[in-house]
């Protein structure tokens, strides 16, 4: 998405060639030119999957909760903590959490921790409480029935780098420098966050370094390399209390190879680029996590507006309705399966429809209500009539 998108803007600001082979026979993503700059860049996108790979806390989470709903304990209330060690060399510190290796869990959740438990399901325990203190694995769980139907835990800052040129940032920006070479003029490598810690804002924190240092790290290993652009999503600082939504915009930043002369050309044109972007609805990990789950995101689903004798609602939520998939007592839940085994919500879009129905009141209009195309759902909207003497009594 993020390669589409940039070489979308980029055609917007002047003449863009993608994929021209070069003398080496690669073919770059793009070649630009327009009356102020001409270079060749590659287009990338880096998020932190290895290390997530190397440390499965959250596959972890999940076999836990799989396990203790098999053995009847209701949904959430799991607390689960993972320690950490540090490898330390000269280089600096890297942080690994203790657990199996991602291929191990579900042997391990089998073995480890649903036999204990059993155990404290078995002599009472009303909250449940595991220590695993080894080597190579350090967990505190805590299950907690009374806490449902939430279910978290906590863990140490693996993904944050920590050495300029050993991280998923660098390593991304090195894989393109054989992909540029015997590119001629000028040349760069532009980076799209696509889930990487490297991107966030951590300048408090002294002993992780940044994606600018990372840049200029790599440029200076790579002279061949001209410039590096890092984008990224932003979004406004909310507190816990605002409903509005944040507003969100794509962040750049334009980091040179030391001694390059072309710097106020690319920083205007690449003003001018993001300018061409449209406008992010995510940051970059929910946009991760929604690009991994099977099927849509859900859209309008459990919202709904009143005005006057009108009410919208989902309209996909009203075809899944109608197709069979979910009722309106679901109360627009992903997980309709497990949103059943909660104690039942009213649903007040129902009440409204209830309402009307005991008076008598049938709907006259019908409307489906468009959204812009950056909307995931549109909306279904019933106008209420008067009295139909068909179905309410005579007065």
């Amino acid at each position: 998405m993020w390669e589409v998108v940039v070489l979308h803007a980029l055609a917007s600001c002047g003449s863009l060639q993608s994929e021209v082979a070069l003398p080496t026979g690669r073919r770059p993503d793009a070649a630009f030119n327009n009356d102020d700059v001409r270079f060749v860049a590659d287009i990338t996108t880096v998020s932190d999957e290895g290390l997530d790979d190397k440390n499965p806390f959250f596959d972890l989470l999940d076999l836990i909760e799989k396990e203790k709903n098999r053995l009847g304990l209701p949904i959430g209330g799991l607390d689960l903590q993972a320690k950490s060690k540090d490898h330390r060399s000269a280089r600096g510190i890297q942080t690994v959490l203790r657990l199996p290796p991602r291929k191990r869990l579900p042997e391990f959740v089998r073995n480890e921790i649903v036999p204990r438990m059993r155990d404290q399901i078995r002599t009472g325990e009303k909250v449940l409480r595991i220590a695993i203190d080894s080597d190579d694995v350090g967990l505190e769980i805590t299950i907690d029935p009374e806490k449902s139907p939430y279910s978290g835990g906590g863990y140490a800052l693996y993904d944050a780098p920590t050495i300029k040129d050993r991280n998923p940032l660098f390593y991304a920006m090195k894989a393109k420098v054989e992909q540029l070479r015997g590119a001629e003029g000028i040349t760069g490598v532009i980076v799209c966050d696509g889930d990487c810690a490297a991107f966030s804002d951590r300048g408090a924190y002294s002993k992780y370094v940044s994606a600018t240092a990372i840049a200029q790290e790599f440029l200076r290993q790579y002279s061949s390399i001209d410039f590096v652009l890092l984008l990224t999503i932003r979004e406004t600082r909310q507190s816990r209390w605002e409903i509005k939504p944040p507003e969100r915009w794509v962040h750049h930043l334009l980091v040179v190879r030391k001694g390059f002369h072309g710097q106020d050309q690319l920083e205007a044109l690449f003003a001018a680029v993001i300018g061409k972007l449209p406008k992010p609805i995510a940051l970059p990990v929910n946009g991760a996590f929604r690009a991994r789950e099977s099927g849509y995101h859900l859209g309008h689903h459990g919202g709904f507006q009143m005005e006057g004798g009108k009410i919208r609602i989902s309209s996909r939520e009203l075809m899944e309705i109608m197709a069979g998939l979910r009722t309106i007592d679901d109360n627009g839940a992903m997980n309709v399966g497990a949103s059943r085994n909660e104690p039942p919500h009213a649903n007040p879009a129902k009440n409204v429809f209830l309402w009307n129905l005991q008076r008598g009141q049938l709907p006259v209009t019908v409307e489906v209500i468009k959204t812009g195309e950056d909307d995931s759902d549109d909306w279904i909207e019933f106008e209420f009539g008067d009295r139909d003497p068909a179905i309410s009594p005579l007065k």
